[in-house]
C-alpha cells in the first residue's frame, strides 16, 4: 500500500518545480504517490510536468485562489494516509529522507515533523530547529515548517485542510488546530527533512504584521486559556515598559 502522497503546487516557478522534481526523484521511494497542482503557469512550467508526467499519479493545471486552495486542491487528489506538501522550489535535506521517514508513518502518529533547513534559493544558510516533544510554550512564539510535516490526510477531512481565511498563516493554523483542538500525536522523526526558503509568502518582511495578526487570530482560537493569556499578557507588558 501506498503510505505517503507527496504534493507539489507550482505558478510560474519552472526553476524551483525542476529543482523540487530532482530532489523528490532522487528519493529512489516506490511507494509515494505523486501530484503536482499548478496554478496555470504560463512560464514553461507546464512543459517541465508534462516532461516527467509517467512519474506523477495526478496533474493538473488551471487557474487557483492560491497557495493554500492549490495545497487543498492537492491533499484531496490524494488517496494515501499521509501527505507531505513539497511546493515548488522546496526540497528534501538530503536523499535519504523517506528512508528514514515513511516506517514512521504508522497508526500511532497523526503528524510526523522533522527539522528543516533554511535557504534562500542559492545556499542554505542555517537550521530551524524543532522540539523534540511539541509544547504549548514553544507553539505560541514558533510554527512547524509545513515543508517538514507528514500529515495524517484524515486529520485534513476532519478538519477541511488550509483554512483561507488566513492568507499567509493557514499552516500554522492548521498545525495549532491539530495540536491544540483535536489532540493530533505529533512526533519527531528524528531527523532534518526539507530545506525551507525563506523567500516565501509568510517571510516577507512587508506581510509581517498581517502574519502577526493572523497569529493572534488562531491562537485565541484555538490555544488553551492559560497559554494565550500568559503569552499575550506577556508581550503587552513588555510593549508597555519598553522593550
Amino acid at each position: 500500500m501506498v503510505r505517503l502522497a507527496i504534493i507539489t503546487i507550482c505558478y510560474n516557478d519552472r526553476a524551483g518545480l525542476e529543482r523540487t522534481f530532482a530532489s523528490v526523484f532522487s528519493q529512489g521511494a516506490q511507494d509515494i504517490e505523486y501530484i503536482v497542482v499548478d496554478g496555470g503557469s504560463t512560464d514553461g512550467s507546464v512543459d517541465v510536468i508534462r516532461a516527467h508526467a509517467q512519474h506523477l499519479a495526478h496533474w493538473v493545471s488551471e487557474p487557483d485562489g492560491g497557495i493554500y486552495q492549490a495545497m487543498n486542491k492537492g491533499w484531496q487528489l490524494a488517496s494515501a494516509p499521509f501527505v507531505l506538501f513539497m511546493n515548488a522550489g522546496d526540497e528534501f535535506a538530503g536523499p535519504e529522507v523517506l528512508q528514514h521517514c515513511l516506517p514512521q508513518l504508522t497508526e500511532k502518529v497523526d503528524v510526523l515533523y522533522g527539522d528543516a533547513l533554511l535557504g534562500n534559493g542559492h545556499a542554505v544558510y542555517g537550521t530551524k530547529a524543532h522540539p523534540r516533544r511539541m509544547h504549548s510554550a514553544w507553539l505560541m512564539k514558533e510554527s512547524v515548517a509545513h515543508q517538514s510535516q507528514f500529515i495524517r490526510r484524515t486529520m485534513l477531512q476532519r478538519t477541511g485542510g488550509y483554512d483561507l481565511r488566513f492568507p499567509i498563516a493557514a499552516d500554522y493554523a492548521l498545525f495549532a488546530r491539530l495540536f491544540w483542538k483535536e489532540h493530533a500525536q505529533v512526533m519527531h522523526a528524528g531527523c532534518t527533512v526539507c530545506t525551507f526558503h525563506t523567500t516565501g509568502l509568510s517571510s516577507d518582511p512587508a506581510r509581517k504584521q498581517q502574519a502577526a495578526q493572523e497569529r493572534k487570530r488562531i491562537q485565541r482560537a484555538f490555544a488553551p486559556y492559560f497559554w494565550y493569556h500568559l503569552y499575550h499578557g506577556w508581550a503587552a507588558f513588555n510593549r508597555w515598559i519598553g522593550r
